[in-house]
C-alpha cells in the first residue's frame, strides 16, 4: 500500500509539474530584433519606407506591462506588429493578441469581444516583430493584448490608434471646456479632470496626475450634478458612464459620447459598480465659472 502511495504522489508531482511549469514561471527572455524587414528591403533597392498606421501604449492588466505597439505596412505591402520598449511578465503559454475592441482592461473584455493570436510572445522584454494576417481588419481590431492561455489572464493591453487619429488630434490645439481636482470621498482620490474639445471634433475626459483606490468594476461616470460628496447623489442625480477605469495611478484619456450635453453633467465620479461606492468626485467648471469663484 505504501507503494502505491508513493507511485500516486510521484505522478500528482509529475502531473502538476506539466500542468503549471513552475521553471518557466521565474524565468526572463530578452529578444531584439531589427526593424521588420529593413535589410531585405535595402537589397532589393526599394526607396519607399515603412508607413506607421497605428500605434499605442500598454497598460497594466493583471500584471506590470509597458512598451509601445506600433503596426507598419512595409514597402512590400505587409503588415507588422512591433514591440518596443517592451516588458511585461513571464507566465505558461503567454501568446499575443489583436482585439476587437479598442481597449480591454480585464480579462472578460478580450474573451467576449474576440480576438486572432499572433502566436506565443517572442519575449517578455525587449523589441520584436509580429506578422499580420494580410486580412486582417484594422478597424476592427483596435487593441493589442499579452495573453496568458493557460490561465485566461490578459497581462496588459494597448488600444491602438490610427495615424489619421493621431494627426487629427495634433492638427489642432486642445481647447479645455470644463475642469476641477478631485476630491475623496469613501476613498483616497485625488488629480485633474479636464474636459477637452480636439480638434476632430471629439471631447475627451482626460485625467492628470491621478491617484485612487483599487477596487472591483470600478468604472467613471460623468453625473449630471454640480458635485458629489457622497454615493446617493450620484445614484439620484443621474449619470453616464465612460467605461472602465484605465488605471488607479497616472494619466488617461475617456472619449466622451459626440451626443452627450455636457451642460448637463458638471461631475466626474469614480464609481465602484460592485459595492455602489463613490471613490471620488471632481467637480467641472467652465474658464468663466472658475474665475468667477476665484473673485
Amino acid at each position: 500500500m505504501k507503494k502505491v502511495l508513493i507511485v500516486l504522489g510521484i505522478l500528482v508531482a509529475i502531473g502538476l509539474w506539466y500542468a503549471f511549469r513552475p521553471e518557466r514561471l521565474f524565468t526572463s527572455v530578452q529578444v531584439n530584433e531589427s526593424f521588420p524587414e529593413a535589410a531585405s528591403a535595402s537589397a532589393k533597392g526599394m526607396t519607399k519606407q515603412p508607413v506607421l498606421i497605428s500605434k499605442g501604449s500598454f497598460h497594466n492588466g493583471a500584471h506590470d506591462t509597458k512598451g509601445v505597439a506600433s503596426i507598419y505596412e512595409l514597402p512590400d505591402g505587409k503588415r507588422v506588429l512591433r514591440f518596443s520598449e517592451f516588458e511585461t511578465s513571464n507566465g505558461p503559454d503567454v501568446n499575443v493578441y489583436v482585439v476587437a475592441a479598442k481597449d480591454a482592461m480585464d480579462n472578460d473584455t478580450v474573451k467576449n469581444a474576440g480576438f486572432i493570436s499572433l502566436g506565443s510572445i517572442k519575449g517578455t522584454k525587449g523589441d520584436q516583430n509580429y506578422d499580420l494576417p494580410a486580412d486582417l481588419d484594422l478597424n476592427k481590431y483596435q487593441a493589442v493584448t499579452i495573453w496568458c492561455k493557460r490561465f485566461s489572464v490578459n497581462f496588459g493591453t494597448a488600444p491602438l490608434m490610427s495615424q489619421g487619429m493621431m494627426s487629427a488630434s495634433m492638427s489642432d490645439q486642445p481647447v479645455v471646456l470644463k475642469e476641477g481636482q478631485f476630491h475623496s470621498v469613501a476613498h483616497d482620490t485625488k488629480g485633474v479632470a479636464t474636459v477637452y474639445q480636439l480638434g476632430n471634433g471629439n471631447r475627451v475626459l482626460r485625467f492628470t496626475n491621478f491617484e485612487t483606490s483599487n477596487g472591483p468594476d470600478v468604472n467613471i461616470y460623468l453625473v449630471a450634478t454640480s458635485d458629489a460628496s457622497d454615493s446617493d447623489t450620484v445614484k439620484k442625480a443621474g449619470f453616464v458612464s465612460l467605461g472602465s477605469i484605465k488605471g488607479t495611478k497616472g494619466d488617461q484619456n475617456y472619449e466622451i459620447p459626440s451626443d452627450l450635453e455636457l451642460s448637463k453633467y458638471n461631475a466626474v465620479t469614480v464609481w465602484c459598480k460592485r459595492f455602489s461606492v463613490n471613490f471620488g468626485t471632481a467637480p467641472l467648471m467652465e474658464k468663466e465659472q472658475k474665475m468667477a469663484k476665484a473673485r
